[in-house]
């Protein structure tokens, strides 16, 4: 099970925006998707209940960032939308369900004091140090190419994260979620300049809900057979470098060594003569 974390301790950093739509991309692209709510508000029950019948389907998950738990079986696909101002054991036990995580930044001062203080603590986490669960940031209600994207795409660097992209304010998205819908459930011709942002974040995300397969190990026989050289056929050698034979004749005679029965019979025939 792929899983990806919307994590952020402002609030109103648009990390239900995020969550939304990966869940739609996902549903429209495998069927089959858990669209998981760690907030005690439930912003996203909010959403699923006004998404239209017609809609690809997307399962709900009411979850808790302090005792959190697993949703239900055969769930192939989660997002996780998180509470503001998590920390301490809740981020901890986040990170431990964690595939990846998204840290959405917005444009001020105060976004990014947020989320500085928010990655000192991620960094810290056992398997983001080993890279078992990534992080990245992205920056939301920030329009590409202004001085604003500058200033945080230098803020992540002088932090040491990833910065993916930036996704511009528009009403595209208050519309989405008043009727329970999403970026993608629109058709191509309405969002296309927003879709187009979404692309460096859907192939960063990409590894993480459809990572490549691993190649089965060889069986010990299989990798005995793999180290066998096999042997090169024994060239015959050219005829000016064969040894050279002997004829019979000119062979020396090989002398017999006596032995001591043929000693003692040799001298009794003496004796009789």
């Amino acid at each position: 099970m792929g899983t990806l974390a919307v994590v952020s301790r402002k609030g109103g950093s648009g990390k239900s925006t995020l969550a939304t739509n990966l869940a739609v991309y996902l549903a429209r692209s495998t069927g089959s998707v858990t669209l998981g709510d760690l907030d005690h508000q439930q912003s996203m029950r909010v959403w699923l209940a006004r998404r239209p019948s017609a809609a690809p389907p997307i399962a709900g998950w009411v979850g808790d960032s302090v005792r959190l738990s697993r949703p239900a079986l055969g769930t192939q696909h989660l997002v996780l939308d998180t509470p503001g101002g998590l920390h301490g054991l809740g981020l901890a036990r986040v990170v431990m369900v964690a595939d990846a995580i998204l840290l959405p930044v917005g444009g001020s001062v105060f976004d990014r004091e947020s989320a500085s203080d928010c990655w000192n603590e991620l960094r810290s986490q056992p398997r983001i140090m080993k890279g078992q669960c990534r992080v990245a940031a992205i920056g939301m209600r920030v329009d590409a190419r202004t001085h604003v994207d500058r200033i945080t795409a230098e803020w992540a660097a002088s932090v040491n994260i990833p910065y993916i992209t930036s996704l511009r304010m528009a009403q595209i998205y208050v519309r989405a979620v008043e009727n329970g819908i999403s970026l993608f459930d629109m058709p191509d011709n309405v969002g296309a300049t927003d879709r187009e942002q979404w692309q460096p974040l859907l192939a960063w995300a990409h590894p993480v809900f459809f990572p490549q397969p691993k190649e089965d190990p060889l069986t010990p026989s299989l990798r005995l057979a793999a180290k066998v050289v096999p042997l090169r056929p024994r060239q015959a050698l050219p005829e000016d470098t064969r040894p050279a034979s002997l004829p019979p004749e000119a062979a020396p005679p090989v002398l017999a060594r006596p032995g001591r029965w043929s000693s003692w019979l040799s001298g009794l025939l003496a004796a009789r003569r």
